[in-house]
């Protein structure tokens, strides 16, 4: 998406915005107006500026994060050919070697890993729940979702990619889709090997 995607965006909803105003408007045979008009438009920025101000920290932020996971798979002898954001963290895979590497910048540390598709047997979304009761109803609550690899060799332990955890996000924004999405493509290119 270019940079300027979001003021064409915003033009864009303020228009349909003031049609659909103005077609009621009329129909009501009321008029609008430059004080309304005004205080319609000040209201509309504000509620828009936060969301602006994300979308740009998260783009700004998506570079720098590419850049530190291409790092990883140098180190590794390995170039990046796909990749995918998703919150706070990068997926990546070098397609000619096989592996996928993972960076995640946290507050205080940030992880940086790979694994060799090679020696996985398998790949799966891990996630952890707890169930929680309000009022006469019950539901799950999502308190980790892990990228879970599955080694041939047993006695290996599972790699697993942190993709959320509860205790530093507030919510999740995709990430089960991600893992889905990641775990689906993954399984594909292990089987092809085999």
């Amino acid at each position: 998406m270019p940079k300027q995607a979001w003021i064409q965006n915003f033009i864009v909803t303020f228009v349909a915005m003031h049609s659909v105003l103005y077609i009621l408007l009329k129909r009501k045979k009321m008029e609008m107006d430059f004080v309304t008009a005004l205080v319609g438009l000040v209201s509309l920025l504000l509620f828009a500026f936060p969301f602006v101000l994300i979308h740009r920290h998260r783009k700004n932020k998506e570079p720098r994060v590419l850049q530190l996971l291409q790092e990883t798979a140098r180190a590794q002898n390995c170039q990046i050919s796909s990749h995918g954001f998703c919150s706070d963290f990068v997926i990546g895979i070098d397609d000619s070697r096989n592996i996928v590497f993972f960076y995640k910048k946290k507050k205080e540390e940030s992880i940086a890993t790979f694994v060799d598709l090679s020696e996985i047997q398998s790949c799966y979304v891990a996630k952890k729940t707890r169930s929680a009761i309000s009022g006469k109803s019950s539901f799950s609550i999502i308190e980790l979702v892990e990228l879970s690899f599955v080694p041939k060799n047993r006695s290996k332990a599972e790699v697993r990619f942190e993709l959320y955890d509860q205790e530093t996000n507030m919510q999740l924004s995709g990430e089960l889709q991600f893992a889905d999405r990641w775990a689906e493509q993954l399984n594909m290119r292990i089987k092809l090997q085999k």
